[in-house]
């Protein structure tokens, strides 16, 4: 009878560790972000150049940057001075360029969709 609750006990941690181990790679992506999130600054960004140290500022300060200013409604002079000139420009986008991913394995922009000169709507995409 102890062998059998023994038993049952080495499998029971040995399930709860597996499932763990898989969280862990699951939700690890979504836990390096949120540590790595950096306030946005205007000035930072506007003048990043892209290096091995600084390649994810964009991505990190991006957050922040959704979060803190209402950019549904800028006109697209106004997220010029706030973002500086965008890596790509249309009558319908501005898009900035937001470097290497933390994880070096996509890079992303940011895209501003505008209706007469006003943002709409922004993504963040990856590719």
């Amino acid at each position: 009878m102890m062998i059998f609750k023994l038993l049952a006990v080495i499998i029971s941690v040995g399930i709860i560790g597996y499932f763990g181990y898989a969280a862990y790679f699951v939700f690890s992506p979504d836990i390096e972000n949120f540590k790595n999130r950096t306030e946005f600054n205007s000035e930072l960004w506007k003048n990043w150049e892209e290096t091995e140290a600084t390649a994810s500022l964009r991505w990190d300060m991006t957050h922040s940057l959704t979060t803190n200013f209402e950019l549904i409604g800028m006109s697209s002079e106004q997220v010029i001075e706030l973002l500086g000139q965008p890596s790509g420009q249309s009558n319908s986008e501005l898009r900035y360029y937001l470097g290497m991913s933390r994880y070096w394995i996509d890079t992303g922009s940011l895209v501003l969709e505008l209706e007469e000169g006003k943002v709409v709507n922004y993504r963040i995409w990856h590719g």
